[in-house]
């Protein structure tokens, strides 16, 4: 259904349904990176065809309406960054349906640090805890949270970025695939990341209701407030590993690591 629409539409498209189960001798996160691989294998055929892409859209099991990524898309316009994303939420364990932030293991502020899950205290950085309270973007080391607008250049050669698996061999922690994917970003000069918090994403429809307390009736800021002015990324980042094969969740302790030779943000 949803190809018939996209061709009644004439917009180009390659669907790919795939239902293997992640073999339990396969680490979740080479497993993950594998999945997240085959929507940008297009890119080399359709460039091939002199077609080249400016964007990545990818989007998790979220519920979103179509304006939130029509945001995240022009604030990666606006802000001209490389990384763009919302903020995803759930309620956690919370009794009175309180939402509460979700993708702590991988959204790391300018501190380096993960983000919280109390939306009151969400990052340590102060001024991104100030631009947040204004419901402005602001700019962080690494996010996903759910959906994310990435820039396509470092796809293509000579670059050529994959997800992936940490690095054994190197003793490189073993992060999230998207975390990894921030880190290779930085590493290959793609620095400006980007979370929009006027986005904010659930991953059950009944949560939707849940944001009418949330949301603020302030005025939409200018698009000069909402200008990010980008500063140098953290020494390091908190990370958390996930070294066993048949585990779901991190099962190491939370270490500081170096992710990039050069922090400089231009």
């Amino acid at each position: 259904m949803f190809k018939v629409t996209l061709d009644n539409l004439g917009i180009r498209n390659t669907i790919v349904l795939d239902e293997e189960e992640k073999p339990s001798n396969i680490h979740r996160i080479e497993y993950l990176a594998k999945v997240r691989n085959k929507p940008i294998k297009p890119l080399e055929t359709e460039s091939l065809n002199g077609r080249i892409y400016d964007k990545i859209v990818f989007m998790n099991d979220v519920v979103f309406c179509r304006n939130d990524i029509l945001e995240l898309l022009y604030q990666s316009e606006h802000q001209q960054s490389d990384v763009t994303c919302p903020l995803d939420f759930d309620t956690g364990t919370s009794k009175n349906n309180t939402i509460s932030f979700r993708d702590t293991w991988v959204a790391r502020d300018l501190n380096g640090n993960k983000f919280k899950k109390n939306f009151q205290v969400i990052v340590s950085h102060e001024e991104s805890m100030e631009r947040f309270k204004k419901n402005l973007p602001f700019q962080v080391q690494c996010c996903w949270n759910g959906a994310v607008v990435l820039n396509a250049k470092p796809f293509y050669e000579p670059i050529n970025l994959k997800f992936r698996r940490s690095n054994i061999k190197q003793n490189e922690c073993a992060a999230s695939e998207c975390s990894l994917m921030c880190n290779d970003f930085w590493q290959n000069g793609f620095r400006r990341i980007v979370t929009v918090p006027r986005v904010l994403l659930p991953y059950k429809l009944n949560h939707f209701k849940l944001l009418d307390d949330h949301y603020k009736m302030d005025p939409i800021p200018s698009p000069k407030d909402e200008k990010i002015k980008y500063v140098d990324g953290p020494e390091t980042v908190w990370c958390v590993g996930l070294e066993s094969n048949n585990q779901r969740d991190p099962d190491q302790p939370g270490k500081h690591v170096k992710y990039t030779r050069n922090k400089k943000v231009i």
